[in-house]
């Protein structure tokens, strides 16, 4: 006889990870994927752009739900288990495309969310999946539910959590309030050198390394040389190629995350010092080196003894709501749809968050300017 079994997914940008969760609440599988929708752009603005072009959108959509219903049937088979529902959270971009959506609203101004309460579909012969939704345009469910997951410590007062991947979200904890601030990172963390299989860690340690022996300036005056050939760099026996056009692209990145979490802090009314714990989550965050972005001013060296690589935070807080009060088949699942209940106080929560405006804004716009070296904040 198969276990009864519900799915936790995470769709980002670049992955998709799966778990299933049995019926006392433990994790009996766990996955991870490509997104296959990497062919249409490595980031949201090439999905959102691209999607505008023939049939592209329903392409996406296409590829996003026979990729999760792929896995999570091969899941189901070599676990022995039966999915009977599941939570789906994702970035307001894949959870637009996931819900059969027009994503036109996400690629201009005034940059209105296509959904804002959490939303089924079926998947696996009719099963109901449920896709949360987050708080705003930029600030989807995937940072949202990683916040209301890690921010519930009663003893935090003032907490941050910055989830780094394809997009920077940052959310901010003042006692009861809540404040959000999107960073336009782009994809350069990531994938800055993801044509020779190097991914954003990797690249930002090459670049902490050169700074760190003097052979890049922290000003960023690159030589003629360097200009004209790059340079080769062999960080734990991968050779990484770095251009001017990567240092560019992390450059802009670095003052962006770095500008975004000041413009953050200051607009609850704080201090750097003032932020008891930081958050790093994220595909990006969760293999990035501290050391390497405190080098490169891209956190505040302040806040390195309080900051904590909290992984995979969407995946874990839709988990967790699976898992919420323990309740799962007894009281959650009827059957039919997970009870109203599971959501209640997540979508109080996602709904109390302010989001902050940062394009535009000229203290920001101050900020990032002179955020634009690798100088040591």
């Amino acid at each position: 006889m198969k276990k009864t079994a519900f799915a936790a997914i995470d769709v980002g940008t670049t992955t998709v990870a799966v778990s299933l969760i049995d019926e006392n609440g433990h994790i009996i599988a766990k996955s991870g994927l490509l997104n296959p929708q990497h062919v249409f752009g490595s980031d949201v603005i090439s999905r959102i752009t691209l999607s505008e072009r023939k049939n592209n959108l329903a392409r996406m959509y296409e590829m996003i739900i026979e990729s999760i219903s792929g896995e999570l049937l091969r899941l189901s088979e070599e676990n022995e288990a039966e999915v009977v529902c599941g939570i789906i959270s994702a970035n307001t971009t894949m959870a637009s495309i996931i819900l059969d959506r027009s994503i036109d609203s996400l690629g201009r101004a005034p940059f209105e969310c296509p959904y804002d309460e959490n939303l089924t579909i079926k998947l696996l012969d009719g099963r109901p999946f449920t896709v949360i939704a987050g708080t705003s345009a930029f600030i989807g469910a995937d940072a949202c539910i990683g916040a209301y997951t890690l921010f519930g410590n009663p003893s935090d007062e003032n907490v941050v959590m910055m989830d780094l991947g394809t997009n920077g979200e940052m959310i901010l904890k003042k006692n009861d309030e809540l404040f959000a601030v999107s960073a336009a990172c782009g994809p350069a963390f990531e994938n800055s050198t993801r044509a020779s299989g190097i991914y954003g860690k990797t690249t930002l340690s090459a670049i902490a390394y050169l700074i760190k022996r003097g052979e890049l300036s922290r000003e960023l005056l690159l030589t003629e040389d360097f200009i004209e050939n790059g340079r080769d760099v062999c960080i734990s026996g991968t050779r990484i190629h770095l251009t001017e056009k990567i240092i560019r692209s992390i450059q802009l990145a670095v003052a962006a995350i770095y500008s975004s979490l000041i413009f953050l802090i200051r607009s609850a009314g704080l201090k750097t010092e003032d932020i008891e714990r930081l958050y790093i989550s994220g595909g990006f965050g969760f293999h990035m080196s501290l050391s390497d972005a405190v080098t490169l001013g891209m956190i505040p060296e302040s806040l390195l003894d309080r900051t904590v690589v909290s992984g995979n935070t969407s995946l874990s807080g839709a988990e967790e709501l699976l898992r919420n009060d323990k309740i799962l088949l007894d009281k959650a699942y009827t059957g039919g749809e997970l009870s109203e209940e599971v959501f209640k106080e997540y979508d109080i929560f996602r709904k109390s968050i302010k989001t902050l405006a940062a394009g535009g804004n000229s203290e920001y716009e101050e900020l990032y300017l002179k955020s634009m070296t690798f100088n040591k904040r």
